[in-house]
């Protein structure tokens, strides 16, 4: 006797929606941005919400693996394509040509923005250590590149908010996720509990040197454009 099998597994349905969803939101998508003025992350997250174990229930992600693990690998693929997409997005030398300004946001303003951050949810979390605080911001102050494209895309971004200061938000949106990375680990490092010397130095040695220092000088996203630019001329 022939048994059809009509049970589907969890990736099958997660592809099946997805690509549902992307196909529905493409027939729809003009209505939706240029005229009710709502961004994609906006929809994505009611949909994923709706579809989520907390109203339907159709998908059930606490079911496919460790919850932490997989949301750890899937944001740092979503952040970075999207990182890359707002490097892709800006002017030829951008941020040559812009230097000051990304220095002025990338620094005094992160830094404040960081400290007063931990200083709030220091005030609002009381159980939480100063450093645990302070760990947290860093990872809540930096601009989401991806929230942000609501302001920088869109028929409304160009009706009301000017190319210049569009570009400078996908900069900085774009540069500060990596900048912010020291000071996340800062926090880290300080709840070691050593002396404030060795900290300093893997830190600056680590942090900077290495995982900062090191992408840079490899130049990969250099390089890939070289590459596009070589590849589409021929």
């Amino acid at each position: 006797m022939i048994k059809i099998e009509l049970h589907t597994d969890e990736l099958s349905q997660v592809l099946c929606i997805l690509g549902g969803f992307i196909i529905c939101y493409g027939l729809v998508s003009y209505l939706i941005k240029e005229r009710l003025y709502l961004s994609e992350a906006l929809v994505s997250t009611i949909v994923g919400i709706i579809l989520g174990p907390v109203a339907l229930r159709i998908l059930n992600p606490s079911v496919w693996g460790n919850q932490t693990e997989i949301t750890h690998g899937f944001t740092r693929i979503v952040l970075a394509i999207q990182v890359m997409f707002s490097g892709v997005a800006l002017p030829k030398a951008y941020p040559v040509k812009e230097f000051k300004s990304l220095m002025i946001l990338l620094f005094p303003v992160l830094i404040s923005s960081w400290i007063f951050s931990g200083l709030l949810i220091w005030w609002i979390i009381p159980q939480l250590t100063f450093l645990g605080s302070l760990a947290l911001a860093a990872c809540i102050t930096p601009t989401d590149p991806i929230l942000s494209n609501s302001v920088v895309k869109g028929k409304f971004a160009e009706k009301h908010v000017p190319p210049h200061i569009r570009n400078l938000l996908s900069a900085e949106s774009g540069a500060n996720d990596g900048c912010a990375t020291p000071f996340l680990s800062f926090a880290f490092y300080l709840m070691e509990r050593e002396s404030v010397g060795p900290i300093i130095g893997k830190w600056i040695l680590i942090s900077w040197l290495y995982e900062i220092g090191v992408a840079i000088v490899v130049g990969i996203g250099y390089i890939a454009r070289k590459l596009l630019y070589y590849s589409e001329q021929k």
